[in-house]
C-alpha cells in the first residue's frame, strides 16, 4: 500500500469516480461503523482459487516503479523471477489450511480486483502475520483498505482458529499504518528488522489484534 495520497480530481470512469459521490461520503463517514446502504454490496474478498490470481499479485509487484517499491520498504534486487515466485505460492492452493505457509485474499470492488491481503507466516490455531495492498491509487484515497480488512480479519481469525494477528508495516509508509488502527490494531512497538525475503532492511511498527476483539472491529 503506497503512502502517497494524490490529491488531484477522480477521473471520469475509474474508481475515484466511482466511489465519490454518495458512496464515497459512505465509506468516509464510517469511521470504524460497520459498511451500510449500497457500497457494502460492492466489496467483496474472496479466497485466491487459480494461478491467474496469484499471477495479479506477482505483477503487481513486478509492474511497480522503483519509488513505489522503496515506498512499501521493497527492495527491488530481491524481486524473484515471475516463474519462480509462482512455484513458491501455488502449492498453498491445494495444501489443507492447518498445513498452508501462506494465504491469499483478493480485495475486490464492483466485481474489480482492487488488491490484495495475505497471511503469511501462519501458525495454525496460534498466530499469522498479515499483509495488505491496495492496487488502486483511487481506492487508498476512497478509504477501501480499512473496510476490506476488517472482512479479511473476520475470516483470518475464522478459518485459522488465530490467537493473535500480527502486522508490521514500514514505519515510513503511512498508509496501511493509518488502515491498521483503524481497523482495531494495537501498536506494540518499533524496531529494526528485515520484514521479509524481498524487503530491505528498515524499521516497522508493531501491531497486534487477539481473537476477543476480533468481532469488535471499531478502533
Amino acid at each position: 500500500m503506497s503512502a502517497r495520497q494524490d490529491q488531484s480530481a477522480p477521473v471520469p470512469g475509474s474508481l475515484d469516480a466511482r466511489v465519490s459521490g454518495t458512496c464515497g461520503t459512505a465509506v468516509t463517514s464510517t469511521r470504524g461503523a460497520p459498511l451500510s446502504g449500497p457500497l457494502d454490496a460492492r466489496l467483496a474478498v474472496t479466497p485466491f482459487s487459480s494461478v491467474s490470481d496469484y499471477l495479479q499479485v506477482v505483477d503487481y509487484f513486478l509492474g511497480a516503479d522503483e519509488p513505489s517499491l522503496q515506498a512499501m520498504g521493497v527492495d527491488p534486487a530481491k524481486l524473484p523471477h515471475r516463474d519462480a515466485w509462482l512455484e513458491r505460492l501455488l502449492p498453498d492452493l491445494t495444501r489443507p489450511d492447518s498445513l498452508k505457509q501462506t494465504f491469499y485474499l483478493g480485495w475486490d470492488y464492483e466485481g474489480s480486483r482492487i488488491g490484495h491481503c495475505n497471511l503469511n507466516p501462519i501458525r495454525y490455531g496460534a498466530e499469522a502475520h498479515v499483509h495488505l495492498h491496495l492496487w488502486d491509487p483511487g481506492a487508498r484515497r476512497a478509504g477501501l483498505g480499512t473496510e476490506l480488512l476488517r472482512l479479511s480479519i473476520e475470516i483470518f481469525f475464522g478459518r485459522f482458529a488465530l490467537q493473535r494477528l500480527y502486522c508490521e508495516p514500514y514505519a515510513h509508509n503511512a498508509a496501511p499504518n493509518r488502515v491498521l488502527t483503524k481497523a482495531g490494531f494495537r501498536w506494540l512497538e518499533r524496531y529494526r528488522t528485515t520484514p521479509g525475503l524481498i524487503c530491505f532492511e528498515q524499521k516497522v511498527n508493531r501491531y497486534v489484534m487477539v481473537r476477543p476483539v476480533a468481532g469488535d472491529l471499531s478502533p
